[in-house]
């Protein structure tokens, strides 16, 4: 039988590049989008739905819940303890005091401090996740109106998108399902245009990848990349193809829109594993996973999310990361 030298073995299963159970950090945010929603959880404070979670998972990865409207030492040391993180989408203002804006702001600017300095730490933005960026950048919003709601498309690949990180590597089979089969699923009423981006200097750092056009022809980026840090942008929701079933939503559940929306959280879980950061105790690590946590069905009471996982101000007091 064919032997490897015992340091090849050892390197092998012992190996120090980065994990192979990555955490990653899920920005919560503001609950006011979803209030009427609500009967049991009035004192909700912020929230995650459910799909981000279940889609990371989906990869292998385990989920670490962000707080809104923390002090800095949190999300520093949310930086050096997990292996990335991801701002979703959702329905609030960027300049609301404390809130889904200013938290992703400073986790943008820890993130790219982090990398900077040696220290690999991805993120990823969905929808308004994507359109933070360049708020977090900037320090304003940039956004233009774009209505493209509730409908799923093809994507309009832009000249060098294959020598992209995220999708050089990608099977023909997907990049062929990606440009002719309405999968990618988009929701949203704003959006970031090539002009805009151009305009504010922002395509010195930002590669974009792919573009589609809205309702009213409105051409916008739907997909994009950081040129210097490996941070992924993109305008329609991967995660709802999967685990969000709303009744005339128009939310594609076929086969190659499962292949895709997998591939999306394959690749981001696997940069997440490049990712040598790790929590400083075991138990520490436990108590702040998102397992310590429930989801409510808020489906059934109409809510465009199945599930949702709900946080009050004490689960932002008792658990702060130390």
């Amino acid at each position: 039988m064919f032997k490897l030298p015992l340091i090849l073995f050892l390197n092998a299963v012992f190996s120090t590049d980065g994990t192979d159970s990555p955490i990653i950090g899920v920005l919560s945010q503001e609950t006011y989008s979803i209030r009427k929603y609500l009967k049991d959880e009035e004192s909700a404070k912020s929230f995650i739905a459910a799909s981000y979670v279940k889609y990371l998972e989906s990869a292998g990865a385990r989920v670490v819940p962000i707080w809104i409207g923390q002090e800095l030492d949190y999300y520093e040391r949310l930086i050096n303890y997990t292996n990335g993180a991801i701002f979703p989408g959702g329905a609030t203002y960027f300049t609301e005091p404390k809130g889904y804006g200013e938290t992703a702001s400073i986790i943008y600017k820890l993130a790219v401090e982090a990398n900077k300095n040696g220290k690999y730490y991805p993120l990823w933005g969905t929808c308004l996740g994507m359109e933070v960026f360049a708020f977090a950048i900037l320090n304003e919003d940039i956004r233009t109106n774009c209505d493209l709601h509730k409908v799923a498309v093809p994507v309009h690949f832009v000249n060098g998108y294959e020598n992209s990180k995220l999708l050089s590597q990608t099977p023909q089979e997907i990049i062929q399902i990606l440009r002719t089969k309405n999968v990618t699923y988009n929701y949203h009423r704003y959006c970031l245009t090539e002009a805009v981006i151009k305009k504010h200097g922002l395509d010195k750092e930002w590669k974009i990848l792919s573009t589609n056009k809205d309702e009213h022809g409105e051409e916008f980026v739907s997909m994009m990349e950081s040129t210097k840090q490996p941070f992924y942008g993109v305008q329609f929701h991967p995660e709802k193809s999967p685990f969000e079933f709303k009744n005339n939503y128009g939310i594609p559940h076929c086969r190659d829109s499962i292949r895709v929306a997998q591939y999306f959280a394959n690749f981001f879980v696997d940069e997440c594993r490049k990712s040598k950061n790790n929590f400083p105790d075991s138990n520490l690590e436990k108590i702040s996973l998102i397992y310590n946590y429930q989801t409510t069905y808020t489906g059934l009471n109409g809510s465009s999310y199945e599930q949702i996982y709900f946080f009050t101000q004490e689960d932002f007091n008792k658990n702060q990361l130390k």
